[in-house]
């Protein structure tokens, strides 16, 4: 009976710790979305942006919080939800965004090559330049990795 209550409390105690809600999402070409916590959504890349600054090697494509994402062979569109710090220093979305709270970024794949922050019509610009049409899938409906 003793082993069955510490199994349960064990139990317990795991399902609220930290970490466990976390995962990875893998787009092409060493690309990859992590979820680090709850509002720590971000896109990564094996290779470091290219950048002008050649003794920094940024990882780092599109910071949080990613909420959507459209890709295809040459690029990567990120749409990213502003985060506030809070009275108590804690980053957190704000509650209820309007498109003002949005940016937007887009990354060229084979040039390692990130453009952003934009605005939407700068996007919607930039896209109907590129020939492309995106449509944002929520990062809740991608495929997850542990």
């Amino acid at each position: 009976m003793k082993h069955l209550i510490l199994l349960i409390v064990s139990c317990f105690i795991l399902s609220g710790c930290a970490g466990l809600a976390d995962y990875t999402i893998s787009l092409d070409n060493g690309y990859r979305i992590d979820r680090l916590s709850a509002h720590q959504i971000q896109i990564y890349g094996e290779e470091a942006v290219n950048d002008s600054k050649e003794n920094i090697f940024n990882h780092l494509y599109v910071p949080a919080e990613v909420t959507a994402v459209w890709w295809d062979k040459q690029y990567i569109i990120a749409k990213q939800l502003h985060l506030k710090t809070n009275e108590r220093g804690v980053e957190e979305p704000p509650q209820n965004p309007t498109d003002d709270d949005y940016s937007y970024w887009v990354i060229e794949i084979d040039e390692n090559e990130v453009k952003g922050p934009l605005t939407l019509k700068e996007l919607e610009n930039d896209s109907e330049q590129l020939g492309i049409n995106v449509v944002f899938t929520p990062i809740e409906k991608l495929k997850r990795e542990s």
